[in-house]
């Protein structure tokens, strides 16, 4: 599909056109696919950024100027959505401390230190204790909890980097770890 035919499209989608995201979606579906797949390399990952790029394409849609260069307006989507993806995996991974432990869902870490999540969560002040959980359950960026306490990003990354390492001295029973958060 051409950039002038992708652009003509768009401008279906802005005036309204349902049909226009279905058109679009079977002339560009399998590039955004193997696209989503090079770069994620995984195939369930890359089918759900392609289905989350045309979804996107749909909401964004206003946003779109036509300038003849459809094709990397809409890989650049879907890069955007690989990163959001991986962003949201690393977070994910800075808590596997609490999360990928055995008993993790009863909030036991290993029975064999006595460490749970709780007594992980304990060591930290309210306002370390604040940040993890509202990073770690609420899903959201550093950013967004930030904005959300109204602390200043600088001091939100700080305090977040700084209670990790807490709890994972605590979980080590006080062993530094190599890793770096």
């Amino acid at each position: 599909m051409t950039n002038h035919q992708i652009d003509h499209l768009m401008s279906r989608i802005q005036s309204g056109d349902g049909t226009a995201l279905e058109e679009l979606y079977e002339g560009m579906q399998k590039a955004v696919f193997f696209y989503a797949l090079r770069l994620c390399g995984n195939t369930a990952a890359a089918e759900d950024v392609m289905q989350d790029t045309f979804v996107t394409l749909m909401r964004k849609s206003s946003l779109y100027r036509a300038e003849g260069k459809g094709r990397a307006w809409l890989f650049t989507v879907a890069r955007n959505l690989v990163v959001d993806l991986q962003r949201k995996q690393s977070r994910t991974d800075d808590f596997s401390v609490l999360t990928e432990m055995p008993g993790a869902d009863d909030f036991t870490i290993q029975a064999d230190t006595g460490i749970d999540a709780l007594n992980m969560l304990a060591c930290l002040t309210p306002r370390e204790k604040n940040i993890v959980l509202l990073r770690l359950l609420s899903d959201m960026t550093l950013t967004e909890v930030a904005a959300e306490l109204n602390i200043p990003k600088g001091t939100v990354f700080w305090t977040y980097n700084n209670a990790v390492k807490k709890m994972r001295k605590q979980y080590t029973g006080g062993e530094h770890l190599e890793t770096q958060v």
